[in-house]
């Protein structure tokens, strides 16, 4: 190749190569931006979700302050259950724990549970489940309140004896036509608290 031809192969070469990584730098902002605004809407989200059921002044960052743990006899989880802890200046307020699942009619329930430093329940909220439309999906809050009844309630005040539908003898009103779901929930809740009453103060 002579001289010029080389001169003519630069021409074109140099520019593509300048091109081609000038788009591999934007690129490469442009994904990072948006994993960025991705991982902030997540965080977003499931601080809203832990906030519906930790009420109570807290002013440390909740989302960051957690410890994970793997109880199978407490839990139906096959993971892990996230324990998000509340604190106010180093003290503790309480937990919210994230998924602890329930036995449903068809499949299991996604649950988010609140509960004060002192036991009682904050709240109680559905956040993903599988039941029949019109029956069992009645636990979702927005549904009907009959998740609402849990609040306020705890072992001190509810005797175990108690934490069943009324048909079972309980003292808690079952969906209608959701039997298998109300007694899902239902149970899900009661050993939650067992668990942190045995374990507070390891949790915090």
């Amino acid at each position: 190749m002579d001289k010029t031809g080389l001169r003519s192969a630069r021409e074109i070469i140099i520019p593509l190569v300048l091109l081609t990584l000038v788009c591999a730098v934007l690129l490469y902002i442009s994904n990072k931006l948006t994993q960025e605004k991705i991982t902030a809407n997540a965080r977003e989200l499931q601080l809203g979700i832990i906030n519906s059921v930790m009420p109570l002044p807290h002013n440390n960052q909740l989302y960051d302050d957690f410890i994970e743990v793997s109880e199978p006899g407490y839990f139906r989880n096959a993971d892990t259950v996230i324990v998000f802890r509340a604190r106010i200046n180093g003290q503790p307020v309480g937990v919210a724990l994230l998924p602890v699942l329930a036995k449903g009619y068809n499949g299991n329930i996604q649950l988010i549970i609140g509960i004060s430093f002192d036991g009682t329940l904050l709240a109680v909220r559905t956040i993903k489940h599988n039941e029949t439309e019109g029956l069992g999906d009645h636990i979702d809050h927005n549904k009907s309140d009959w998740i609402n009844r849990f609040s306020g309630l705890s072992l001190d005040n509810t005797p175990l004896e108690d934490w069943s539908v009324k048909s079972d003898g309980g003292n808690f009103d079952q969906l209608s036509g959701a039997t298998i779901t109300s007694r899902g929930v239902i149970n899900a809740v009661r050993k939650s608290l067992e668990y942190y009453k045995l374990n507070r103060d390891r949790l915090y």
